[in-house]
């Protein structure tokens, strides 16, 4: 894979705002899980939401 492309996903993937947005789509894609799983399943994007806001620094 190239350097600068590698760069770049990764400098994406330290924004707060990317995981945002990965856990929005999970959620819209939640409508494809069965209704039981789908308590867990928005439990599961809430928790990675969170981990990711602790562990995230803030930027001024």
């Amino acid at each position: 894979m190239n350097a600068g492309i590698l760069d770049y996903v990764l400098a994406r993937l330290r924004e707060f705002s990317t995981w945002r947005g990965l856990a929005a789509l999970g959620a819209t894609a939640g409508v494809l899980v069965a209704p039981a799983q789908l308590d867990a399943a928005y439990k599961a994007f809430v928790a990675l939401l969170g981990l990711v806001a602790v562990l995230t620094p803030n930027r001024n």
